[in-house]
């Protein structure tokens, strides 16, 4: 997508993002802000503008419109890479502590020995909700002790 120095001076950093990933997303901006389809080309935009001049103003907007997106993007990544980390660093620190093992071996024997005792005691009508309830509660709980262990940053 070659842009001639209309689109360039007008929206600088829409040109700049021409033909790299962020191009299609620059151009639909441009377009839906001049009211053109979302299929509409660069060359397109820069034709609009030639022939209608005030709408320059609209591509300044959409310009300032991108940056902010940009912006918005490189902070959601930004926390991602935050949030990563910060699991890595807590299986890291926990690695030669006993203390996550424990709980975990114990959520599992609780959990077995809870079911068990329902599923051999009797129990009333009544009592299904807490049992339902208390279950739910300790699978969530290994579910958790699944995740510090086996999650998608382990290596």
């Amino acid at each position: 997508m070659k842009l001639g120095g209309l689109l360039k001076s007008l929206a600088p950093t829409i040109a700049s993002a021409a033909g790299g990933p962020m191009a299609g997303m620059a151009v639909k901006m441009a377009a839906s802000k001049l009211g053109l389809p979302e299929t509409a080309t660069a060359n397109e935009i820069e034709d609009l503008i030639e022939r209608e001049p005030d709408k320059a103003v609209l591509v300044k907007q959409a310009d300032q419109d991108f940056k902010t997106k940009i912006r918005e993007m490189e902070i959601d990544l930004e926390s991602f890479k935050t949030e990563v980390e910060d699991r890595k660093d807590a299986r890291t620190k926990f690695a030669s502590d006993v203390t996550p093992k424990v709980f975990c071996i114990l959520a599992l024997i609780l959990y077995g020995a809870y079911v068990m005792t329902v599923t051999i005691l009797p129990h009333d009508q009544n009592d299904e909700t807490i049992i339902s309830l208390v279950l739910g509660q300790l699978s969530g709980i290994l579910g958790t002790c699944a995740a510090f262990f086996y999650g998608g940053s382990q290596k």
